[in-house]
């Protein structure tokens, strides 16, 4: 069975979307300020996840010299990485708890490069939330406790819900400007 990738290893795969970058172009743009917040990224980390993103075939790499510099491994995505990385984009995350990361880390590459499909991600992020709220609802409760665990997921989906929409109404003002 393959395993999921980790939010970090789909950024690595999103900077490479842009073109081959060695692996301290990449641990550069995890200090930014945005990806720290979000996602923040050990440069030991970051040469793991080139590692485990080489095994499947989702990158690759070649060894160049500039000027009189040791030769770096330059990364490169392959078909399939590439493949990989456009449709984790454009994919809305199922758990909310991976909104907090993933779906930032989405939004984070796509307002860069895809102002259209960043729009089409939140709306499809808005409609798995309110099917999650809806899937609430059906639920039976069976004890005061399980009402107060309900209420937690509920009133999380719902400040999640609401700031999506209001994030949605600023991206669409944004992208008429």
């Amino acid at each position: 069975m393959e395993r999921r990738l980790l939010p970090a290893e789909h950024a690595v795969l999103a900077m490479l979307r842009e073109g081959p970058m060695h692996g301290y172009e990449m641990a550069r743009l995890f200090e930014s300020p945005e990806l720290q917040l979000i996602c923040p990224v050990e440069q030991s980390s970051l040469y793991t996840y080139l590692r485990n993103l080489e095994a499947p075939g989702f990158v690759t790499w070649s060894e160049r010299r500039v000027g009189a510099r040791p030769p770096r491994k330059m990364y490169e995505l392959t078909e399939v990485g590439r493949a990989e990385v456009e449709r984790w984009l454009r994919t809305a995350v199922e758990r909310l708890r991976e909104v907090r990361m993933d779906f930032l880390l989405k939004l984070f590459f796509l307002r860069q490069f895809d102002r259209e499909a960043e729009l089409q991600l939140i709306q499809d992020q808005i409609d798995v939330c309110e099917r999650y709220l809806q899937s609430l609802d059906a639920v039976e409760v069976v004890s005061e406790f399980h009402m107060l665990a309900l209420d937690s997921k509920r009133s999380a989906a719902v400040g999640t819900l609401n700031w999506l929409r209001t994030y949605i109404q600023q991206a669409m003002l944004e992208a008429t400007k």
